[in-house]
């Protein structure tokens, strides 16, 4: 410990003489280990910190699919709960879930909040203990029990300011008075962040489907069930009970479960399913930030290798004096260990600084993110990585530091004298940062190529100055279809009269929005060969007259919808171009399509442009539009294209809809422009992830370059003098020093090259019209590489050239 505390002391001493050196050493290997500090505490906040759930482990959710009919989520029917909960051996509690919205009054501004539809046991089941009053008990779900209410923590600080005496406060919800009984803790929600939560028994379209389960054992299988293992029940028994009850009631149920489906029933962990969508995005920065670090750590080796070519004389020294080699290499360890637990405090700030960034980022793909923090584990890992990285980059110069006494020692000789072994590390070095900075560039160019065009995509409408907003009609209030057209159909009005508006509609979806396709089945009328089983289905989007010219969705044939197409005229559709492939070549205008297996028949009137309604980097599907008054009702969004300013529009809408129905929320009020952004920010914020970290990387890698070419310049000053003064021209000796510098830098494209073409597949998921093997991405790689490294060789080589033979030949 005594030698051990000199030498620290020496190195600090040595470090501070050196203040350049330690400065760049540090900043290069702090942004490396701060980069992996920063998705190591994401990484352990969202994969590897357990559940904040009581027995976590042993949660598992019950998913049935219908793999023959390619469907991998076909939900869990209340009938299908309750054969579950009744025959299982497996859990000793199953619960359900689903996600309504409802109109939550008397409390100032009309709230549509999103309630979470729970089993009483359900946060039982969870183990989760409210931090005021109390969650739901047997009696709050007994069908015509008073109705009650769990706020979640976030809804109760954003709508109630966290106030302590909201326990026993009553609003009005679907009609009827609702207690709040509850406020939940601060943890991720499963499987959907909610404002508020009531028992399963309060739902009205719940209770209503419960009443058709005999004659529809289908019916409302949109429930996401889960169950608690028993103790020592283990996850694969617990998948062969759940698959041995969905086989029989699927086989005593031909009728309603068709074999041509195939449906089963299978277990998943809740963790897993919780960052499914997270888990391989952080993988792959976690790669992504270890290569940085990796080229960081050679960096910085080259930089002490170097440094070690001027202390020769100071080892030679040094061993005259009776130190043996392992004591040089423990005092060269030690100032590598020195340094990098200095980045590493560095790079602790820098992960501090970047995590609420990478936070909101991560928060796309999973609402497991309330774990993630700056705690002792970060600390350690951070600790770890520190001297695990002094270890690495200072493992080389120690093992070459063999001092060469007789020619460090001898009078004239310049400090600085290579050997072959050196000189081949240093050059190996930089050819394998060359090589792991091309891998992430490329990965980084694939996905900046990727971005670029998915922004570049026609989305078949156009979106500027066009504003949306959801007002959803209450259901216990607007009870029939003419009700909602009552109300629908003045607020239209009201806007269409406003000065500035261009033209305004209402519609089911907003392109782009978070909604999905509303698929039917439809059978087009006198086509041959008609299969039930087989029919071809459309996404079906109820509109108003107005909508494709708000949208300015082109027509390619046939007419708009007119005022004259009411409930009471004959029933008209429009399809879109994508659906047309249905008729065979045939003009589908003047046909007609069923969609209720021939009940009704709807005429075919016009054809309009495909609408990239549910993503940009998605084909078209199939869509038939209908008009609203023909439709039986919808959850409608208006749309409205202005002239005047965007802000003043959302408040048109607003005010319109309140002058009709001052109870009715106005929700998610935004334009099609912030709508297109947010859905390209995910995209956008991977590929500009991806892209500082390889531009830290090249960085690095051409700063350790011109660092090995300068040290190479300044030890063949004699060389170049002599040269110059036979008869090379400057001309000629920088063509040298460069050819030096790219010749490195051609090795490091070959080797990177060869890497990019099997490590960039695995970003082929998150690639749009882009090929993992992009022949454009990788060509603008190579001459990004050769102009950088042309860049960095300069101007060492320029130093070369500025050389005086004369002097040159004194020296020598």
């Amino acid at each position: 410990m005594d030698q051990l505390l000199k030498d620290i002391r020496f190195g600090a001493r040595t470090l501070l003489r050196s203040p350049a050196f330690a400065l760049v050493a540090i900043v290069t290997l702090g942004l490396g280990i701060g980069a992996n500090a920063a998705i190591f505490s994401v990484i352990d906040g969202v994969l590897l910190k357990p559940l904040p759930y009581a027995s976590g482990e042993r949660l598992l959710l019950i998913r049935q699919s219908a793999p023959l009919a390619r469907r991998p989520d076909i939900g869990v029917s209340i009938k299908e709960l309750y054969e579950y909960r009744a025959q299982t051996k497996a859990f000793d509690a199953v619960v359900e879930y689903h996600q309504m919205n409802f109109d939550l009054l008397k409390r100032g501004e009309p709230d549509r909040v999103d309630t979470g539809v729970v089993s009483h046991n359900f946060f039982d089941v969870l183990g989760l203990r409210p931090i005021l009053g109390r969650t739901f008990v047997a009696a709050d779900d007994a069908p015509g029990a008073d109705a009650v209410l769990i706020l979640s923590h976030s809804y109760w600080q954003t709508k109630f300011g966290g106030d302590p005496t909201i326990i026993g406060q009553i609003f009005q919800m679907n009609d009827r008075p609702h207690t709040v009984v509850g406020v939940l803790p601060d943890v991720p929600q499963y499987p959907q962040e909610n404002d508020v939560y009531m028992p399963a028994s309060a739902c009205p379209f719940r209770a209503a489907a419960e009443k058709r389960i005999v004659e529809n054992p289908r019916a409302f299988s949109i429930l996401t069930a889960f169950g608690r293992l028993r103790p020592g029940v283990s996850r694969p028994a617990a998948s062969a009970d759940v698959e041995a009850i969905c086989s029989r009631f699927t086989h005593d149920r031909p009728s309603v479960y068709r074999p041509t489906a195939g449906v089963t029933s299978t277990t998943l962990g809740l963790g897993d399913e919780l960052t499914r969508n997270a888990r391989p995005l952080l993988l792959i920065l976690l790669g992504t930030t270890a290569l940085v670090l990796l080229i960081a750590c050679a960096n910085v080796a080259n930089l002490m290798l170097a440094r070690l070519l001027r202390r020769d004389r100071e080892m030679a020294i040094r061993s005259a004096l009776g130190a043996g080699r392992w004591q040089l290499a423990r005092q060269l360890l030690v100032e590598s260990v020195l340094l990098s637990l200095a980045a590493g405090v560095f790079g602790l700030f820098f992960a501090a600084s970047t995590l609420s960034m990478l936070t909101r980022f991560v928060a796309r793909f999973t609402t497991r993110t309330g774990q993630i923090a700056v705690d002792p584990g970060l600390l350690a890992f951070t600790l770890v990585v520190s001297v695990v990285t002094g270890l690495v980059f200072g493992t080389l110069p120690a093992v070459i530091s063999r001092a060469d006494l007789a020619g460090a020692m001898k009078p004239g000789t310049r400090a600085g004298g290579t050997t072959t072994m050196r000189r081949r590390l240093q050059n190996g070095l930089i050819v394998a940062q060359v090589a792991v900075s091309v891998v992430l560039l490329a990965g980084a160019g694939l996905l900046l190529a990727s971005f670029y065009r998915l922004q570049k995509v026609d989305p078949g409408y156009r979106a500027e100055r066009v504003v949306a907003a959801e007002a959803f009609p209450n259901f216990s209030k607007y009870t029939t279809f003419e009700s909602q057209l009552r109300f629908y159909q003045p607020v239209l009005e009201r806007l269409q009269s406003e000065p500035g508006v261009v033209s305004a509609a209402v519609t089911n979806a907003v392109p782009l929005s978070t909604s999905a396709p509303n698929t039917n089945p439809f059978q087009i009328q006198g086509r041959p060969g008609d299969d039930p089983d087989k029919r071809p289905a459309a996404d079906v989007r109820v509109v108003t007259p107005d909508y494709f010219q708000t949208l300015g969705i082109p027509f390619v044939g046939g007419r708009p919808f007119r005022g004259a197409d009411r409930a009471d005229a004959p029933a008209v559709a429009i399809v879109n171009k994508a659906m047309t492939r249905y008729w065979d070549g045939r003009d589908p205008i003047g046909t007609r399509v069923s969609f209720d297996n021939g009940a009704t028949w709807a005429t075919v009137v016009g054809v309009v442009g495909d609408v990239r309604q549910f993503g940009l980097e998605r084909g078209s599907v199939a869509q038939v539009y209908v008009p609203l008054a023909q439709s039986g009702g919808l959850n409608g969004r208006f749309l409205v294209r202005t002239q005047a300013d965007l802000a003043g529009a959302a408040r048109l809408i607003r005010d319109a809809v309140h002058a009709v129905d001052p109870n009715m929320p106005v929700e998610n009020v935004r334009t099609l422009d912030e709508l297109r952004e947010r859905y390209l920010a995910t995209p956008k914020l991977t590929a500009m992830l991806l892209t500082v970290f390889a531009a830290l990387a090249v960085l690095v890698t051409m700063a350790g370059l011109t660092g090995v070419i300068g040290t190479s310049v300044s030890q063949r000053v004699q060389e170049f003098g002599v040269r110059m003064a036979l008869g090379a021209t400057r001309e000629r000796v920088l063509g040298q020093v460069l050819g030096q510098g790219l010749t490195l830098v051609a090795a490091g494209l070959v080797a990177g090259l060869a890497g990019s073409l099997l490590l960039t597949r695995v970003l082929s998921t998150y690639l749009f019209d882009t090929q993992p093997t992009d022949p454009v991405t990788f060509a603008s790689v190579v001459g990004a590489f050769v102009i950088a490294g042309t860049a960095a060789t300069l101007g060492p080589a320029l130093r070369a050239t500025s050389v005086d033979p004369m002097l040159a030949l004194r020296a020598e």
